[in-house]
Protein backbone atom coordinates (compact mmCIF):
# COMPACT_ATOMS: atom_id res chain seq x y z
CA UNK A 1 0.00 0.00 0.00
CA UNK A 2 3.07 1.94 -0.56
CA UNK A 3 2.37 5.77 -1.65
CA UNK A 4 -1.69 4.97 -2.14
CA UNK A 5 -4.86 5.06 0.08
CA UNK A 6 -6.01 2.02 1.84
CA UNK A 7 -8.80 2.40 -0.55
CA UNK A 8 -6.70 2.42 -3.50
CA UNK A 9 -4.82 -0.86 -2.47
CA UNK A 10 -7.57 -3.07 -2.45
CA UNK A 11 -7.93 -5.65 -4.99
CA UNK A 12 -11.10 -7.65 -6.33
CA UNK A 13 -9.78 -10.47 -4.56
CA UNK A 14 -9.71 -8.74 -1.50
CA UNK A 15 -12.77 -7.01 -2.04
CA UNK A 16 -14.89 -10.21 -2.66
CA UNK A 17 -12.90 -11.83 0.13
CA UNK A 18 -13.78 -9.05 2.75
CA UNK A 19 -17.54 -9.50 1.70
CA UNK A 20 -17.34 -13.45 2.72
CA UNK A 21 -15.76 -12.81 5.84
CA UNK A 22 -18.51 -9.95 6.30
CA UNK A 23 -20.82 -12.41 5.58
CA UNK A 24 -19.78 -15.08 7.71
CA UNK A 25 -19.39 -12.71 10.63
CA UNK A 26 -23.65 -12.53 10.63
CA UNK A 27 -23.60 -15.86 12.13
CA UNK A 28 -20.43 -16.24 13.58
CA UNK A 29 -19.27 -15.06 16.94
CA UNK A 30 -15.95 -12.23 16.24
CA UNK A 31 -13.32 -15.01 17.36
CA UNK A 32 -14.81 -18.01 14.23
CA UNK A 33 -15.17 -14.78 11.74
CA UNK A 34 -11.23 -13.76 12.31
CA UNK A 35 -10.29 -17.20 12.03
CA UNK A 36 -11.98 -17.75 8.75
CA UNK A 37 -10.36 -14.24 7.66
CA UNK A 38 -6.83 -15.56 8.60
CA UNK A 39 -7.43 -19.25 7.17
CA UNK A 40 -7.21 -18.35 3.65
CA UNK A 41 -3.38 -17.64 3.28
CA UNK A 42 -1.78 -16.57 0.31
CA UNK A 43 0.81 -18.75 -0.84
CA UNK A 44 4.20 -18.78 0.25
CA UNK A 45 7.26 -17.69 -2.12
CA UNK A 46 9.70 -20.04 -3.85
CA UNK A 47 13.10 -18.72 -2.14
CA UNK A 48 13.46 -15.46 0.64
CA UNK A 49 16.25 -13.57 1.16
CA UNK A 50 17.52 -12.68 4.72
CA UNK A 51 20.76 -10.21 5.36
CA UNK A 52 23.28 -10.21 8.23
CA UNK A 53 25.44 -7.43 9.04
CA UNK A 54 27.69 -7.75 11.94
CA UNK A 55 29.54 -4.70 13.78
CA UNK A 56 30.18 -5.23 17.25
CA UNK A 57 31.76 -1.46 17.48
CA UNK A 58 27.76 -0.34 17.03
CA UNK A 59 27.70 -1.25 21.11
CA UNK A 60 30.41 -2.37 23.63
CA UNK A 61 30.01 -4.71 25.54
CA UNK A 62 29.27 -2.66 28.59
CA UNK A 63 25.72 -1.28 26.33
CA UNK A 64 26.96 1.75 25.11
CA UNK A 65 25.69 2.69 21.82
CA UNK A 66 27.43 4.98 18.72
CA UNK A 67 25.45 6.44 16.90
CA UNK A 68 27.36 7.30 14.18
CA UNK A 69 28.00 3.72 13.92
CA UNK A 70 24.48 2.38 14.29
CA UNK A 71 23.94 4.68 11.37
CA UNK A 72 26.42 3.60 8.78
CA UNK A 73 25.23 0.08 9.89
CA UNK A 74 21.85 0.41 8.85
CA UNK A 75 22.70 1.99 5.95
CA UNK A 76 25.28 -1.21 5.08
CA UNK A 77 22.04 -3.38 5.59
CA UNK A 78 19.69 -1.79 3.20
CA UNK A 79 21.94 -1.64 0.95
CA UNK A 80 23.59 -5.20 0.80
CA UNK A 81 19.48 -5.96 0.37
CA UNK A 82 18.69 -3.92 -2.24
CA UNK A 83 22.05 -3.72 -4.27
CA UNK A 84 21.76 0.13 -3.55
CA UNK A 85 24.77 2.27 -3.25
CA UNK A 86 22.75 4.82 -1.00
CA UNK A 87 21.03 3.81 1.86
CA UNK A 88 17.97 6.59 1.41
CA UNK A 89 18.04 5.02 -2.22
CA UNK A 90 17.43 1.02 -0.59
CA UNK A 91 14.72 2.49 2.10
CA UNK A 92 12.92 3.85 -0.90
CA UNK A 93 12.27 0.33 -2.14
CA UNK A 94 10.37 -0.17 0.72
CA UNK A 95 8.59 3.23 1.45
CA UNK A 96 7.53 5.94 -0.44
CA UNK A 97 7.73 10.05 0.61
CA UNK A 98 4.22 9.92 0.92
CA UNK A 99 3.74 6.93 3.41
CA UNK A 100 3.02 6.82 6.86
CA UNK A 101 5.25 4.49 8.62
CA UNK A 102 4.35 2.53 11.76
CA UNK A 103 7.50 1.73 13.50
CA UNK A 104 6.63 -1.19 15.33
CA UNK A 105 9.41 -1.12 17.93
CA UNK A 106 9.37 -4.09 21.47
CA UNK A 107 9.60 -2.28 25.06
CA UNK A 108 9.94 -5.84 26.54
CA UNK A 109 12.78 -6.16 29.14
CA UNK A 110 15.17 -6.44 26.08
CA UNK A 111 13.80 -3.72 24.13
CA UNK A 112 14.80 -2.37 20.81
CA UNK A 113 17.42 0.04 20.84
CA UNK A 114 15.75 3.29 20.68
CA UNK A 115 18.96 4.85 19.01
CA UNK A 116 18.61 2.42 16.16
CA UNK A 117 14.91 3.84 16.18
CA UNK A 118 16.44 7.30 15.90
CA UNK A 119 18.68 6.25 13.14
CA UNK A 120 15.91 4.81 10.75
CA UNK A 121 13.81 7.81 11.37
CA UNK A 122 16.33 9.93 10.32
CA UNK A 123 16.52 8.10 7.31
CA UNK A 124 12.94 7.81 6.69
CA UNK A 125 13.12 11.99 7.12
CA UNK A 126 15.46 11.95 4.30
CA UNK A 127 13.88 9.77 1.77
CA UNK A 128 11.27 12.42 2.25
CA UNK A 129 8.21 11.61 4.59
CA UNK A 130 7.10 13.75 6.94
CA UNK A 131 8.35 13.56 10.50
CA UNK A 132 5.05 13.58 11.84
CA UNK A 133 3.65 10.83 9.42
CA UNK A 134 6.58 8.53 11.43
CA UNK A 135 4.78 6.50 14.26
CA UNK A 136 7.20 4.54 17.07
CA UNK A 137 5.14 2.39 18.97
CA UNK A 138 4.56 -0.46 21.07
CA UNK A 139 1.17 -2.01 22.99
CA UNK A 140 -0.62 1.82 23.53
CA UNK A 141 2.58 3.82 24.05
CA UNK A 142 3.44 5.78 20.53
CA UNK A 143 6.20 8.67 20.11
CA UNK A 144 6.03 10.79 16.97
CA UNK A 145 9.17 11.66 14.64
CA UNK A 146 12.94 11.57 15.43
CA UNK A 147 11.96 12.24 19.22
CA UNK A 148 9.55 9.27 19.39
CA UNK A 149 12.35 6.86 19.45
CA UNK A 150 13.12 7.87 23.23
CA UNK A 151 9.93 9.60 24.36
CA UNK A 152 6.56 7.44 23.52
CA UNK A 153 3.82 9.15 25.61
CA UNK A 154 0.62 9.42 22.76
CA UNK A 155 -1.90 7.08 23.08
CA UNK A 156 -3.98 6.08 19.88
CA UNK A 157 -5.43 3.03 21.04
CA UNK A 158 -7.03 -0.33 19.36
CA UNK A 159 -9.90 -0.68 16.35
CA UNK A 160 -13.44 -3.20 17.54
CA UNK A 161 -11.41 -6.14 16.03
CA UNK A 162 -8.37 -5.27 18.87
CA UNK A 163 -5.88 -4.31 16.27
CA UNK A 164 -3.97 -0.69 16.53
CA UNK A 165 -5.18 2.08 15.23
CA UNK A 166 -1.89 2.81 14.51
CA UNK A 167 -2.18 0.40 11.85
CA UNK A 168 -5.75 0.44 10.86
CA UNK A 169 -6.10 4.47 11.03
CA UNK A 170 -3.19 6.40 10.92
CA UNK A 171 -0.51 4.08 8.59
CA UNK A 172 -0.29 3.10 5.34
CA UNK A 173 3.55 1.43 5.37
CA UNK A 174 4.79 -0.62 8.29
CA UNK A 175 8.93 -1.96 9.38
CA UNK A 176 9.04 -4.23 11.99
CA UNK A 177 11.77 -3.82 14.33
CA UNK A 178 12.03 -6.45 16.62
CA UNK A 179 14.75 -7.07 19.68
CA UNK A 180 15.91 -10.54 18.80
CA UNK A 181 15.61 -12.56 22.26
CA UNK A 182 14.57 -16.00 23.38
CA UNK A 183 11.49 -16.91 24.82
CA UNK A 184 10.09 -18.87 27.52
CA UNK A 185 6.68 -19.26 25.69
CA UNK A 186 7.35 -19.56 21.95
CA UNK A 187 11.26 -20.32 21.66
CA UNK A 188 12.22 -17.88 19.47
CA UNK A 189 11.06 -13.72 19.71
CA UNK A 190 11.73 -12.14 16.87
CA UNK A 191 9.94 -10.64 13.63
CA UNK A 192 6.56 -12.57 14.22
CA UNK A 193 6.33 -12.46 17.77
CA UNK A 194 6.69 -8.61 17.68
CA UNK A 195 3.57 -8.42 16.73
CA UNK A 196 1.97 -9.76 19.90
CA UNK A 197 2.45 -5.50 20.49
CA UNK A 198 -0.26 -4.37 17.62
CA UNK A 199 -3.18 -5.93 19.12
CA UNK A 200 -4.93 -6.12 22.19
CA UNK A 201 -6.72 -8.24 25.18
CA UNK A 202 -3.56 -10.54 24.51
CA UNK A 203 -2.71 -13.24 27.65
CA UNK A 204 -1.19 -16.13 28.04
CA UNK A 205 -4.19 -18.02 29.44
CA UNK A 206 -5.76 -17.10 26.24
CA UNK A 207 -9.17 -16.29 27.70
CA UNK A 208 -11.56 -14.01 26.88
CA UNK A 209 -9.26 -12.64 23.56
CA UNK A 210 -10.08 -12.59 19.24
CA UNK A 211 -6.30 -13.78 19.93
CA UNK A 212 -5.17 -17.34 21.61
CA UNK A 213 -2.22 -17.29 20.28
CA UNK A 214 -0.27 -19.10 23.10
CA UNK A 215 -1.47 -22.93 22.94
CA UNK A 216 1.11 -25.20 22.11
CA UNK A 217 4.12 -23.31 22.60
CA UNK A 218 2.51 -20.24 20.17
CA UNK A 219 2.32 -22.45 17.69
CA UNK A 220 -0.39 -20.35 15.88
CA UNK A 221 2.00 -17.31 16.37
CA UNK A 222 1.29 -16.50 12.71
CA UNK A 223 -2.19 -15.36 13.16
CA UNK A 224 -1.04 -11.83 14.30
CA UNK A 225 1.01 -11.38 11.11
CA UNK A 226 -1.63 -12.83 8.91
CA UNK A 227 -3.89 -10.12 9.78
CA UNK A 228 -4.99 -8.55 6.38
CA UNK A 229 -4.11 -5.14 8.28
CA UNK A 230 -0.38 -5.85 8.84
CA UNK A 231 -0.17 -8.20 5.76
CA UNK A 232 -1.32 -5.61 3.30
CA UNK A 233 0.76 -2.98 5.14
CA UNK A 234 4.15 -4.39 6.16
CA UNK A 235 6.83 -3.45 4.47
CA UNK A 236 10.27 -4.91 6.11
CA UNK A 237 11.80 -6.33 9.18
CA UNK A 238 15.13 -5.45 11.04
CA UNK A 239 16.03 -7.24 13.55
CA UNK A 240 17.98 -5.92 16.68
CA UNK A 241 20.81 -8.52 17.05
CA UNK A 242 22.45 -5.68 18.80
CA UNK A 243 22.89 -7.64 22.08
CA UNK A 244 20.37 -10.92 21.94
CA UNK A 245 19.50 -12.73 24.95
CA UNK A 246 20.17 -16.25 24.41
CA UNK A 247 18.48 -18.06 26.83
CA UNK A 248 14.79 -17.23 29.34
CA UNK A 249 13.24 -14.26 27.80
CA UNK A 250 11.79 -12.05 27.86
CA UNK A 251 12.77 -11.67 31.62
CA UNK A 252 16.50 -11.24 31.66
CA UNK A 253 19.34 -13.09 33.39
CA UNK A 254 22.97 -10.76 32.19
CA UNK A 255 25.10 -14.00 31.70
CA UNK A 256 22.94 -15.07 28.71
CA UNK A 257 23.08 -11.82 27.23
CA UNK A 258 25.16 -11.75 23.74
CA UNK A 259 27.03 -8.58 22.56
CA UNK A 260 26.50 -10.01 19.06
CA UNK A 261 26.46 -6.76 17.18
CA UNK A 262 24.33 -7.77 14.43
CA UNK A 263 21.45 -6.31 12.07
CA UNK A 264 18.94 -8.78 10.26
CA UNK A 265 16.69 -7.47 7.49
CA UNK A 266 14.35 -9.39 5.03
CA UNK A 267 11.19 -8.40 3.44
CA UNK A 268 10.61 -11.95 4.72
CA UNK A 269 9.59 -12.55 8.37
CA UNK A 270 8.91 -16.17 8.24
CA UNK A 271 12.80 -16.36 6.82
CA UNK A 272 14.12 -13.95 9.14
CA UNK A 273 12.48 -15.65 12.41
CA UNK A 274 14.13 -19.32 10.63
CA UNK A 275 17.48 -17.62 10.46
CA UNK A 276 17.17 -16.14 14.01
CA UNK A 277 16.38 -19.47 15.21
CA UNK A 278 19.66 -21.26 13.48
CA UNK A 279 21.60 -18.46 15.24
CA UNK A 280 20.59 -19.24 19.02
CA UNK A 281 20.99 -22.96 18.10
CA UNK A 282 24.25 -22.07 17.00
CA UNK A 283 24.75 -20.18 19.97
CA UNK A 284 23.43 -21.99 22.55
CA UNK A 285 25.52 -25.20 21.28
CA UNK A 286 28.51 -23.16 21.73
CA UNK A 287 27.80 -21.34 25.24
CA UNK A 288 27.19 -25.19 26.24
CA UNK A 289 29.80 -27.10 24.22
CA UNK A 290 27.39 -29.24 23.26
CA UNK A 291 23.52 -29.47 21.37
CA UNK A 292 21.17 -27.22 24.07
CA UNK A 293 17.79 -27.31 21.97
CA UNK A 294 15.41 -24.41 22.35
CA UNK A 295 12.43 -24.96 24.93
CA UNK A 296 10.15 -25.03 23.66
CA UNK A 297 10.75 -25.31 19.90
CA UNK A 298 9.77 -22.39 17.62
CA UNK A 299 6.47 -24.12 16.20
CA UNK A 300 5.10 -21.16 15.17
CA UNK A 301 7.67 -20.26 12.05
CA UNK A 302 6.90 -23.17 10.25
CA UNK A 303 3.66 -22.80 10.68
CA UNK A 304 3.34 -19.32 9.23
CA UNK A 305 4.78 -20.50 6.37
CA UNK A 306 2.42 -23.80 5.65
CA UNK A 307 -0.78 -22.19 7.27
CA UNK A 308 -0.61 -19.00 6.38
CA UNK A 309 1.45 -18.47 3.62
CA UNK A 310 3.41 -15.80 5.21
CA UNK A 311 6.64 -16.64 3.97
CA UNK A 312 9.78 -19.40 3.96
CA UNK A 313 10.62 -21.28 6.68
CA UNK A 314 12.72 -24.04 5.47
CA UNK A 315 16.28 -22.76 5.64
CA UNK A 316 17.26 -24.75 2.12
CA UNK A 317 14.83 -22.25 0.30
CA UNK A 318 16.84 -19.32 2.17
CA UNK A 319 19.53 -17.30 0.84
CA UNK A 320 21.48 -15.45 4.06
CA UNK A 321 23.89 -12.77 2.84
CA UNK A 322 26.29 -12.09 5.30
CA UNK A 323 28.67 -9.33 5.74
CA UNK A 324 30.59 -7.46 8.39
CA UNK A 325 32.47 -9.09 11.31
CA UNK A 326 32.96 -12.68 10.45
CA UNK A 327 34.40 -14.01 14.03
CA UNK A 328 31.75 -15.65 16.42
CA UNK A 329 29.05 -15.07 13.45
CA UNK A 330 27.86 -18.43 13.68
CA UNK A 331 26.01 -18.75 11.06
Amino acid sequence: MTGRSQKESISRKDFIRAGAVGAMGLGLGLNETLAAEQLAPAKSPARAKVVLVRLKAAMTAEGQKDAGVLDAMLGKTLCAYTGENDPVAALGHFIKPGDSVGVKMNVMMTPTHSELMACLARMLVRLGVKEEKIIIWDRDNAGVGIEGAFTRNRKYGFDPESVSRIITDECTALINIPAFKSHWLSGVGGALKNWCGAVTKINVRDVDTPYPIHKDSCADMGRLAAIEAIRSRFRLVIIDALRPLFEGGPQVNPEYLWHYGGLLASEDQVAADAICTELLTKKREQYKGEPWPLSPPPKHVELADTRYGLGVSDRGKIDLIATGEEKDRLI
